[in-house]
């Protein structure tokens, strides 16, 4: 009798440790698939999430091409405007005085490009750039960093290139109201000064202001590739944009 159930005792244990072992694996299976069930869950979330900042990532970049065509064609009118002013004075064209005023009101002040993308730097700051899968999407989404702090460097370049060397050099020699048109003075009913105008036939000669012309001329030509630099990344990101939202 002791016998038969030793051998029967042996033979439950050996089964309930069979069971035990079942029943473990059956619940690590069960928690390892409501894991990834979870984590399918989570990601697919997130890429909703993603295709959403991206549909509104691309109405930014839209947006931000406008702005650059606008100051492409605004830095091209006033390098122009320059230019034509340092022919003027190259061919010592008097007679071409009273058109001066109407074309060196560039040099007035300064002329910044600031980019601000507010919904494309908050999906950068989320760190969800590293979920696109789309490689030259990625790279070029990463160019705008890059962008917008060239754009604060050469802003700042500017104001200091501005109150270093031409401020003081206007406040000098050059009625401030005569170069430049504003709505403010107009409403206020004052043009110009009543007896101090801007003595242009004195800047024929005059070497610093010859100067200025030379660099403000020249700094908005660097802008402008700048800004066409700037445009042609901006171009690709909405491409990849369009290909990747059109394609989803």
């Amino acid at each position: 009798e002791h016998m038969i159930l030793n051998k029967l005792l042996g033979k439950n244990k050996s089964t309930n440790i069979k069971f035990i072992l079942i029943e473990i694996i059956l619940v690590t299976v069960g928690v390892l698939m409501a894991i990834a069930v979870n984590n399918w869950n989570t990601n697919r979330l997130i890429k909703i999430e993603v295709d959403n900042y991206l549909l509104e990532i691309r109405s930014e970049i839209q947006g931000g091409i406008k702005y650059q065509n606008r100051n492409i064609e605004r830095f091209e009118s006033m390098s122009n405007n320059l230019l034509r002013v340092m022919k003027i004075i190259e061919r010592n064209d008097l007679d071409s005085i009273p058109y001066l005023n109407k074309l060196i009101w560039p040099i007035g002040t300064t002329w910044p490009i600031s980019y601000e993308l507010p919904i494309l730097e908050e999906f950068m700051d989320k760190d969800y750039l590293n979920t696109v899968q789309n490689d030259s999407l990625k790279k070029t989404l990463k160019m705008y960093s890059r962008i917008k702090e060239s754009a604060i460097g050469m802003a700042a370049f500017n104001e200091k290139q501005y109150l270093d060397k031409v401020e003081s050099f206007i406040n000098k020699n050059i009625e401030y109201l005569e170069i430049i048109e504003s709505e403010i003075w107009e409403t206020k009913n004052i043009n110009n000064h009543p007896r101090i105008k801007t003595n242009f036939k004195e800047l024929f000669n005059d070497l610093e202001f010859w100067n200025i012309l030379t660099l403000k001329t020249e700094t908005f030509f660097i802008e402008l590739n700048h800004v066409k630099s700037h445009k042609r990344t901006f171009l690709l990101i909405e491409k990849y944009l369009n290909q990747y939202l059109d394609n989803k």
